[in-house]
């Protein structure tokens, strides 16, 4: 059921305008060339003249420039900001924007021709204005602004005193954002604000005021026009009729009610008078029909009347009211007790009655058409449409291509139980489509129907379809037997319905459907819009995570589209294990951070945090590894027991459960120990080597191996593998300095020995790009001079030298406390490459961790 509204007023007449632009500024950009004035040609937009240019948000916006001249011009369409720079909407003639949105009012759409032959330019503004509020979505953005114009209550029109004040009412806080002027019929400015104050001594000479609004960031602007007149001394008041609906929904054979009333009320008594089918059925304010039935369904007029006390002449005003019953979908309907149901048809189609009853004897049920028997009615059979069908518990009655004379009471009667369906035929001539007008995202379903009223016979054969974008003035016949394209259905039942649909809808499919019947010479046109779908892209950062039991965990989430555009919206996370209380940080508009404080502990390892949105988007997710970390010099064997790292790998089982041995083991980095490999001939002894065991002197691969290619590792070490004992004069390997065993015999090489320390870095997050390079830098001061490793995920950085480059340059190397500056470079960033890097400073015995440096990737 839907009821429409329609409202005429005889009155003043008060409307809402937005202009794309600003009024009474000169620009003096018109002409760039700066040409003479009198050779500018006359620039037309169509359509757009004479604006303004209706428009929706969500819908297409079309127009075409044109010059009336022979000259030739180059066109192109714009929006120029106030400091200048320029978008470019279209690089020629044609405007197309298939989903205007709030973003194209931000500033004035231009239609710029440049004349070929001198470089002249020239410009028009597209003239536009919202039509309508309908479809638009609840947000702010799109919200529509209602610029209304009402009395102030100091206005004394009899005194001469006119006060008016213009605002935006539906959004009170909006009008801070405008700046409001009152201009006359001559385009004088009367006042500089919202307020109209008038001292008239003849109210005869008023005529058209106008309230702008312009909005101070964009310049649009919204205007209301106020017309003051004189009706035999008395004030021409605003008045408006309206009939509302008491009853909420329309049943029939229910009571309905609803009610004429004018706003704002004037002081005399008003007259009603209702009309229903051009014949007088009430004479006050409210209307209730008792028992709705289908002889009410139609339009209805109330026409409110009254006489000012100052005046002979009465002021009269209609308003409209159309109860309109939807057309029934289902093909069958079951009858119900009395009031009934009610069924909607449309000539042509074919529906069921359904009788359903308790007994066992389908010859009990008797039916019934507007009062009379149905086998022995004097015309409803003559047609020959209508079948009944008995089973064992049900009795139905079916009319085939139903006809206008179908339409009215069907009962059917079990003894004394009666059941009622009210069948209405909507009498209607021509051709019909629907929907008249649709918007589906891109991918969605979209179907047309096109219905011929008002003939007979087998229709929906002869009717013709036909598409035409909306870009274009040439039709062509629709194509119907491609596999990915719309296909046609002309059912036998419903012989005055033609159906094409497709399963997929592109962007490409925007345009006009155009259903014609060649035999009558008419077609209508059905509307597609179809929104391409932005589909965003979620990633977290870092996709994988290894870190220590209860150290501080972080993540962060960025939307893009599939072009690479930061999206306008910030996604959220989740974690499902309910335990886990995080934080989260909106970072940008696009990007949010994920913040665990305090941790997880070791039962949460393989924690799964997801990244995820409202928008069309699949959620991204990150793992957390959660380890706890052996001694410094040692790993972990899988049975959780610490053993040192020289006896992984080592040809001996170790661990309690032998995992020291398992070949997957061994290929695991350590970051702290290095291979002994076959060197001059000789095979290792051990398997394995510390790595701040290299160039100290000491062989420990027992092959010299650790040893080797010392002179190019020198650079770093700035010392020399040996350490001389100035009392005795004995050098001993630099591996027995500061090993906290008196090598020398005064013990001066464990006297000056200091345990690493690494300076606190300038930033411990780095936010960074697919592609860029990002460098990290560890400041390590200790004696001996440190050795310093990096490690990524508590592991071993990707073993990928073209990539990761470590620099270590040493400093200071004759003072006490020499330094160690280590840089790792990463180039040409990837997924799989953001995640935790620390520094490990290893000097003597001793060992430092640096914090954690965490590499995230950025949209």
């Amino acid at each position: 059921m839907s009821i429409l509204i329609h409202s005429i007023l005889y009155l003043t007449l008060f409307c809402c305008i937005l202009i794309n632009g600003q009024r009474d500024i000169i620009e003096d950009d018109i002409s760039m060339a700066g040409g003479d004035r009198n050779s500018e040609p006359t620039i037309v937009l169509n359509p757009g003249d004479p604006g303004p240019l209706d428009v929706n948000f969500g819908e297409l916006l079309y127009s075409r420039c044109s010059v009336l001249d022979s000259n030739q011009y180059s066109y192109r369409w714009i929006q120029r900001a106030p400091d200048g720079t320029i978008k470019e909407i279209s690089s020629d003639a044609r405007l197309y924007i298939t989903n205007f949105g709030p973003e194209h009012l931000q500033y004035p759409i231009r239609c710029e021709v440049t004349r070929l032959s001198d470089d002249e330019t020239f410009e028009k503004v597209l003239n536009l204005r919202l039509a309508s509020s309908g479809d638009l979505s609840t947000d702010d953005e799109y919200k529509t602004l209602n610029l209304t114009i009402k009395p102030l209550p100091n206005e004394d029109f009899r005194q001469g005193t006119i006060m008016r004040q213009c605002l935006f009412e539906n959004d009170p806080e909006i009008n801070e954002l405008f700046d409001f002027r009152w201009i006359d019929q001559n385009g004088r400015i009367v006042t500089n604000g919202d307020t109209l104050y008038l001292l008239i001594e003849d109210p005869s000479e008023l005529s058209n005021y106008t309230c702008e609004a312009t909005n101070r960031q964009t310049g649009v602007i919204y205007q209301a026009k106020y017309r003051v007149s004189m009706l035999n001394g008395q004030q021409a008041m605003q008045h408006i009729v309206n009939i509302r609906p008491i009853t909420g929904d329309v049943i029939i054979g229910r009571p309905y009610e609803m009610v004429c009333e004018v706003e704002p009320p004037p002081e005399e008594p008003i007259s009603f008078v209702w009309y229903h089918n051009a014949k007088v059925v009430h004479r006050e304010a409210s209307l209730r029909l008792t028992s709705l039935s289908y002889r009410d369904i139609g339009m209805y007029i109330c026409r409110a009347e009254w006489t000012p006390r100052y005046s002979r002449t009465a002021i009269s005003a209609n308003a409209t009211a159309e109860l309109s019953l939807a057309l029934t979908r289902e093909t069958k309907i079951e009858m119900s007790p009395p009031p009934g149901s009610v069924m909607v048809s449309l000539p042509g189609e074919t529906r069921e009655l359904h009788c359903e009853f308790p007994v066992s004897n389908p010859r009990d049920v008797r039916w019934y058409f507007e009062n009379q028997l149905l086998e022995n009615h004097p015309t409803i059979n003559a047609t020959g449409k209508v079948y009944r069908i008995d089973r064992l518990r049900v009795s139905i009655v079916t009319i085939r291509g139903i006809e206008q004379d179908h339409g009215g009471t069907y009962e059917c009667r079990i003894g004394r139980d009666i059941k009622q369906t009210h069948l209405v035929v909507r009498a209607e001539e021509g051709l019909e489509i629907n929907p008249k007008s649709d918007t589906v995202d891109e991918g969605e379903a979209v179907e047309f129907h096109c219905r011929v009223h008002g003939m007979n016979g087998n229709i929906n054969r002869q009717l013709e379809w036909y598409y035409r974008p909306f870009y274009s003035s040439t039709r062509v016949r629709l194509d119907v037997d491609t596999p990915d394209g719309f296909m046609r259905h002309d059912d036998l039942v419903a012989q005055h319905t033609s159906f094409i649909s497709k399963a997929r809808a592109r962007v490409a499919d925007q345009g006009e459907y155009i259903c014609r019947l060649p035999s009558q010479n008419e077609e209508i046109v059905g509307k597609l819009f179809v929104r391409a779908v932005r589909s965003y892209v979620l990633t977290i950062t870092p996709q994988r995570l290894t870190v220590r039991p209860y150290q501080p965990v972080e993540f962060e989430c960025f939307a893009a589209s599939e072009d690479g555009q930061p999206a306008s919206f910030t996604p959220r996370f989740q974690v499902r294990d309910s335990r886990i209380s995080f934080e989260t940080t909106r970072v940008s508009q696009n990007r949010v951070r994920f913040v665990l404080q305090r941790g997880l502990g070791p039962d949460q390892n393989g924690t799964v945090v997801e990244c995820l949105s409202d928008e069309p988007s699949r959620p991204a997710s990150a793992i957390i590894t959660v380890e706890d970390i052996c001694p410094d010099g040692s790993r972990r064997c899988r049975s959780g027991q610490c053993l040192p790292a020289g006896r992984f790998c080592d040809g001996a089982r170790d661990c309690d459960d032998g995992s020291d041995e398992d070949p997957k083991m061994c290929n695991i980095c350590d970051p702290l120990s290095r291979k002994c490999e076959y060197y001059q001939g000789r095979e290792p002894i051990k398997s394995t080597f510390m790595v701040h065991w290299t160039c100290d002197g000491e062989s420990d691969c027992g092959n010299g191996f650790d040893e080797s290619n010392c002179e190019a590792r020198a650079s770093e070490r700035c010392q020399d593998r040996m350490f001389n004992c100035k009392r005795d004069g004995r050098q001993i390997p630099m591996a027995f300095v500061c090993d906290k065993d008196r090598d020398c015999s005064d013990g001066e090489d464990e006297l000056t020995c200091a345990p690493p320390m690494i300076a606190e870095p300038r930033t411990t997050r780095y936010s960074v790009r697919r592609g860029d390079t990002v460098v990290l830098v560890c400041e390590v001061t200790g004696n001996p001079v440190p050795y310093v490793i990096w490690r990524f995920n508590w592991g071993c950085l990707p073993d990928e030298p073209s990539r990761f480059r470590i620099s270590n340059v040493p400093r200071n190397c004759d003072s006490p406390m020499p330094t160690v500056v280590s840089t790792l470079t990463i180039s040409n960033v990837r997924p799989g490459d953001d995640g935790i890097y620390n520094c490990e400073g290893l000097s003597g015995a001793t060992r430092a961790l640096s914090n954690d440096l965490v590499v995230m990737i950025g949209g």
